[in-house]
């Protein structure tokens, strides 16, 4: 891809590519730093054995570009824990009638 030019070509390239954007260099990019500083965008320098930096739409972002929100699902260890958690209120809860 090439390095856009302005904010505006940044945003549309991230949200084209379904709000996230990996490659050489970005978070070194004037107009990448621009959109940081403004809340627009996140990013993820890359590491030393990569070097690849991931330019993310901010959950804002994500809804003004028209992009749905990331939801996330709950982990096994929850779902777990929810369900012991209820078993032990069926069995041990109040079984008495309300008036």
């Amino acid at each position: 891809m090439q390095s856009p030019q302005t904010i505006e070509e940044l945003l549309r390239a991230v949200a084209a590519e379904g709000g996230k954007l990996d490659g050489l260099g970005f978070a070194d990019d004037e107009i990448v730093k621009q959109a940081r500083s403004l809340g627009l965008i996140d990013v993820d320098p890359g590491n030393a054995w990569t070097l690849v930096d991931t330019v993310r739409l901010t959950p804002t972002q994500r809804m003004v570009m028209g992009l749905p929100p990331i939801v996330q699902k709950p982990s096994v260890l929850t779902l777990t824990l929810h369900a012991v958690a209820t078993a032990f209120a069926r069995i041990f809860g109040n079984r008495r009638v309300l008036p």
